[in-house]
C-alpha cells in the first residue's frame, strides 16, 4: 500500500476521471473515505497520523494507493482480500481517532465497480469541482457510518454474562495492531500482552492465558521457537500464529508444530473471535 501525500488532489482526480467513464473496470476495488471532522490543528495532525500508522501496519500488503488530500480526507483505493477488511479498519481507525483525540472522525466505504458513481458524485460535490464539498453536510454526515459500539459479542452474550471471561495473550511487537486485536476483542475476553518473546515466556508463565495470539516476526526471537517453547511446556496449550507471511510452507511448519491455528494479517474480527468463542462456552 503506496501512502500518496504530493499532488494527492491531482492523482485522485486523474483516477476519478476514469472511475465516472467507466466504473466496471474496477471490478474488486474499493475506496474506503476517511473524513476528519478535527476542528484542532494539532488533533486534525495527530489523526491523520493515526490513519497513516494503521494502513502501513493493517493493509500495508494490500493493493492500492492512499490518497492523503488537502480537504481533511482520506481516500484509500485498494483491491482488498475482502469487503470486511476495509469495513473493520474504516470501524478501527474512527475508534483510535476518538479515544486518542476525543474528536470524532466518519468513514464511507464504496465498491468502485457496483457504487464508482456516487463515489465521483460524494467527491466531486454539488458544484461539480473536485473536493469542493456542499456547505451544508449536517444530513450526510448522520448518514454515514459511525464508530463502532459492541454491547453484545458476535454470538448474543455480553461481557457481564460471560462467568468465566477466557484470558487472551498477545505477543505483538507493532502498538497499532495490539491496539486493534485488544479493541476487536475488549468485550469478551481479559487481555494482555507481550511486545517480545522473553516478555512472552514471563506473561506466559504468570498470566497463563486460554488462547496466545502469537506473531512470528518479534523483535528479539521468532515467534516459531516461542510456539515450540509454550507446547513444549503446556502440550494442549492454544496457541494461534499471526503473521502476513501466509505462505503454504509457513503455515504447515507451525501447525506441524503444534500450533491451533494461523491468523493472516490484515485480519478480520470474526478471525480472532472464532479461536476465542470455544473457551467462553
Amino acid at each position: 500500500m503506496d501512502i500518496v501525500t504530493t499532488d494527492a488532489n491531482r492523482e485522485l482526480f486523474d483516477l476519478t476521471s476514469s472511475i465516472a467513464q467507466n466504473s466496471q473496470t474496477w471490478q474488486g476495488w474499493f475506496c474506503l473515505k476517511i473524513d476528519l471532522t478535527t476542528r484542532n490543528g494539532t488533533s486534525y495532525e495527530e489523526g491523520l497520523n493515526w490513519v497513516r500508522s494503521i494502513i502501513k501496519t493493517h493493509l500495508k500488503d494490500i493493493q492500492g494507493h492512499a490518497y492523503f488530500c488537502e480537504n481533511n480526507s482520506v481516500h484509500i483505493l485498494c483491491k482488498p482480500p475482502s469487503e470486511k477488511i476495509l469495513e473493520q479498519t474504516g470501524e478501527q481507525i474512527c475508534d483510535i481517532i476518538e479515544s486518542e483525540t476525543k474528536e470524532k472522525s466518519l468513514y464511507t466505504l464504496y465498491d468502485l465497480c457496483s457504487h464508482g458513481l456516487d463515489y465521483v458524485q460524494d467527491i466531486m460535490g454539488a458544484t461539480g469541482n473536485i473536493f469542493s464539498l456542499p456547505s451544508s453536510t449536517t444530513s450526510q454526515e448522520t448518514e454515514e457510518p459511525s464508530s463502532p459500539q459492541h454491547p453484545k459479542t458476535p454470538w448474543g452474550k455480553t461481557l457481564s454474562s460471560l462467568q468465566n471471561a477466557p484470558k487472551v495473550l498477545l505477543v505483538e511487537d507493532d502498538p497499532i495492531t495490539r491496539w486493534m486485536v485488544r479493541n476487536s476483542l475488549k468485550d469478551i475476553c481479559d487481555f494482555a500482552t507481550a511486545s517480545t518473546a522473553r516478555k512472552a515466556y514471563a506473561m506466559y508463565t504468570s498470566y497463563q492465558p486460554d488462547v496466545v495470539f502469537l506473531d512470528i516476526n518479534l523483535p528479539d526471537k521468532d515467534g516459531r521457537i516461542v510456539l515450540k517453547w509454550v507446547i513444549e511446556h503446556d502440550p494442549g496449550a492454544c496457541v494461534v500464529m499471526f503473521s502476513s507471511e501466509d505462505s503454504l510452507e509457513n503455515i504447515t511448519e507451525c501447525l506441524n508444530n503444534g500450533a491451533s491455528g494461523f491468523v493472516t494479517k490484515p485480519f478480520l474480527r470474526e478471525d480472532l473471535i472464532h479461536y476465542v468463542r470455544p473457551h467462553t462456552e
